[in-house]
């Protein structure tokens, strides 16, 4: 049933990006894309790699809440690893946090587990508080509909409240709440059964980390701000880079922030076709034209994909010793 959800929501968000691209018109998106220089790419490509190694030090930290002391260069190799899964295949970021979870050479895979939960729930609540700010501040910049003012602050309290949900559970205990609550509909599976013992250490981890750090919890939450904030600038200047030159950052900041609502699919790869269509949405609340809003996230997608490549290159490396050193021993 997973595969299929999967499956279908990947077809769905080829043909929705399909039917944007063939609508808009390849020619004016092409031209957009043009206007992007060679330096201007170089800089769009460093900003993401200086975005994915921020990336790699809030996990590290989490980490070393836990006693674990790994390169920041091998957690980079592990992430990308997992990015190149996640950008490439069907399973989104499923696939991509199993990936660096496989690849980290931590010294329990059970602290590996609670490290990348304890990360993705920091990094989604940093998300979330930028996106309300967002949201904010698009209310006293610019005169929306009233349909849209419900419809954004409908979904942010309802992800809002979840994700508080969540963080309280995993304080308490969340993955043996899970378990708890499948049992209770009689849903059985063989492997959580098998596994239930580590499951509930790798919990202990989680529910440890919030009750004993809670500096570590905002210490990781100020460098996901940090990244957020590099990541508005990056689109700031990729829309300049696209010949908006009237483009204020308070602007950027609106869209960069109101566009993660397009996150809220996991099991599309890269939120295909939903990107899309949530930028040239909110892109034409400020006035910024459809083939502008999809050249882009066309750029976005590119660079992605460069890094997937490298990410590849990286599974490969971190395979290759994993193999060297099993033939060692």
């Amino acid at each position: 049933m997973k595969k299929k959800i999967i499956k279908i929501s990947a077809l769905v968000g080829i043909m929705l990006f399909a039917f944007l691209f063939f609508k808009i018109g390849p020619e004016k998106i092409w031209l957009n894309i043009n206007r992007i220089s060679i330096t201007n790419f170089i800089i769009l490509l460093a900003l993401r790699l200086l975005y994915w190694t921020l990336r790699t030090i809030n996990w590290k930290v989490v980490l070393k809440e836990f006693g674990e002391d790994l390169s920041l260069f091998h957690l980079f190799l592990a992430r990308m690893s997992g990015h190149s899964v996640g950008q490439l295949t069907p399973s989104a970021q499923v696939g991509s946090e199993t990936t660096r979870i496989m690849l980290a050479n931590c010294s329990s895979r059970k602290i590996c587990v609670a490290s990348t939960i304890i990360d993705k729930t920091i990094e989604f609540f940093a998300i979330i508080f930028f996106t309300l700010l967002g949201t904010i501040v698009a209310f006293l910049h610019l005169k929306l509909p009233r349909d849209i003012k419900i419809t954004l602050v409908s979904g942010i309290a309802i992800i809002t409240l979840f994700f508080i949900f969540i963080f309280f559970k995993q304080k308490k205990g969340i993955l043996i709440w899970i378990i708890s609550l499948l049992k209770k509909t009689g849903l059985k599976i063989k492997l959580i059964e098998r596994n239930e013992k580590k499951i509930a250490e790798t919990d202990k981890y989680i529910s440890d980390f919030y009750k004993n750090n809670p500096s570590g919890f905002f210490k990781v939450f100020l460098l996901y701000s940090l990244m957020i904030l590099l990541w508005i600038t990056e689109i700031h200047l990729t829309i300049l880079f696209l010949g908006v030159s009237d483009i204020t950052f308070t602007t950027s900041f609106i869209v960069t922030t109101l566009g993660n609502l397009a996150f809220i699919f996991p099991f599309i790869p890269g939120s295909l076709g939903i990107y899309e269509a949530t930028y040239i949405a909110i892109m034409a609340v400020v006035k910024i034209k459809p083939d502008v809003a999809i050249a882009l996230v066309l750029i976005r997608r590119i660079l992605a994909l460069i890094l997937a490549g490298g990410g590849l290159i990286s599974m490969i490396k971190i395979s290759k010793s994993k193999k060297t050193v099993k033939q060692s021993e």
